[in-house]
């Protein structure tokens, strides 16, 4: 977890937490517009102006494109906090289907940088370690069960036997 999310080489991938910071189950509304922006700023490839603003690069439309493409994956992991910083506490590992960390810096791509945090908050919502299940969206029991299945066979978890 702190491999992605304390690592400031993956700061376009996945939103950043400073080594030392003291981790919080809630931030402030300031705390997390900033964190926000910053992740946008890298995701992005922009610059923030004297003013504030984020600047981006490109046609109106396709920037706007790529923020309303990152804006589900960015609530989600805002709506979810708690949950991500008691996996940072415990730097508890995640199943993704990437076999390196390189992998992930050389993802250049808005579509690339969604994937990979969406693979993140699909540990959110199906790994049995985390003991989040079904937190992320809500979804029937069903399709729960059957998303699950997939995400397991696609991340190759298997689960493990605690002894008692």
């Amino acid at each position: 977890m702190r491999d992605l999310f304390m690592n400031p080489r993956l700061a376009g991938v996945f939103p950043q937490f400073a080594p030392g910071e003291r981790l919080q189950n809630v931030y402030s509304f300031a705390q997390t517009e900033k964190r926000v922006q910053d992740y946008l700023v890298a995701a992005l490839n922009g610059t923030i102006t004297a003013e504030g603003a984020i600047a981006v690069k490109g046609q109106q439309q396709a920037v706007l494109s790529r923020v309303r493409a990152l804006q589900a994956v960015i609530e989600g992991f805002i709506n979810d906090m708690p949950k991500v910083v008691q996996a940072l506490r415990k730097n508890a590992p995640l199943y993704l289907p990437y076999a390196t960390l390189k992998q992930l810096e050389d993802t250049k791509t808005t579509a690339g940088k969604i994937k990979a945090m969406r693979a993140v908050m699909d540990n959110f919502q199906y790994n049995p370690d985390l003991g989040a299940l079904n937190s992320v969206k809500k979804e029937n029991p069903e399709q729960f069960d059957r998303n699950k299945k997939a995400w397991e066979k696609k991340v190759g978890y298997s689960r493990r036997l605690k002894k008692v």
